[in-house]
């Protein structure tokens, strides 16, 4: 007989995050094709757009990447005319990172897309509701980096 585990609970956590994140990938994948970015250079530009200035190394640090990957993507993103970088005047080693205006553009483009799908999955549940939940996905996000130290 096969042990029971989170694998074969439909309802267990670990399954329904891993269908939130193949259903979210795929919605992505679908509506940002005409921005020509993907998730995670999303989440780069994200990194810069709330953050102006700040560093390849930040970038990684916040996004829990090597800085190799984040010197790829920022290559990536600089050919594809979405960012620049400047020396730091009071730093000279430091490389500060900005969106163009072709980058701003686009990553509000993206908001609207996020704030489209957070509102179509939670459109059934009360604030009050969705406020509790999102505590207790950030608490166990929280957790899960303590876990890997």
């Amino acid at each position: 007989m096969k042990k029971e585990s989170i694998f074969n609970d439909e309802v267990s956590l670990f399954n329904s995050i891993y269908v939130m994140h193949k259903a979210f990938e795929k919605f992505l994948k679908t509506h940002v094709n005409d921005l020509n970015i993907n998730k995670a250079e999303s989440k780069f530009l994200g990194e810069i757009y709330y953050n102006e200035g700040i560093s390849q190394r930040e970038i990684a640090r916040n996004l829990f990447v090597s800085e190799a990957n984040i010197a790829k993507t920022y290559k990536i993103l600089e050919k594809k005319g979405f960012i620049y970088k400047k020396v730091d005047e009071k730093n000279n080693t430091r490389r500060q990172l900005y969106l163009t205006e072709k980058g701003k553009e686009s990553f509000e483009e993206i908001i609207k897309l996020y704030e489209e799908y957070h509102h179509f999955i939670l459109s059934d549940y009360t604030e009050e509701e969705i406020r509790k939940h999102e505590e207790m996905m950030k608490g166990i996000a929280d957790k899960s980096l303590k876990f890997l130290k």
